[in-house]
């Protein structure tokens, strides 16, 4: 492939986990909403852990999503380090591997520390 085509494939795998994450930052949104104006007290509790299982499985598939996407980013990035004379964007997409790593990393912290939070919230 050309640098410019790997270039490119780049900036879509980075759309794509903006937008992978669209659908677990809406459903958290909601049921925080609805969990601090207190519709939570007093519900059935099938009702609350439907709320939970439905935030557990939107946020993991959400997060799935997300991994699958770095892994494909990752093996972009090592494309990209084997293009002759790079570009100054390319040797900067090229460097950013680790980044890749962390934010796996974070996204692992980040989903577990929200759950926790929303748990203790609803009870």
């Amino acid at each position: 492939m050309q640098e410019k085509d790997l270039i490119e494939l780049w900036n879509d795998k980075r759309r794509q986990i903006i937008s992978a994450q669209m659908h677990s930052v809406i459903a958290l949104a909601v049921l925080t909403v609805v969990a601090l104006m207190g519709y939570f007290e007093g519900a059935y509790s099938y009702a609350i852990s439907f709320a939970g299982v439905f935030l557990v499985t939107v946020g993991s598939l959400s997060v799935l999503n997300q991994f699958a996407i770095i892994r494909e980013a990752r093996s972009l990035v090592k494309d990209i380090q084997a293009v002759e004379n790079p570009s100054r964007v390319a040797r900067d997409i090229a460097a950013s591997g680790s980044y890749l790593s962390y934010t796996q990393i974070l996204m692992t912290v980040f989903s577990l520390a929200l759950l926790l939070a929303f748990v203790l919230l609803i009870l």
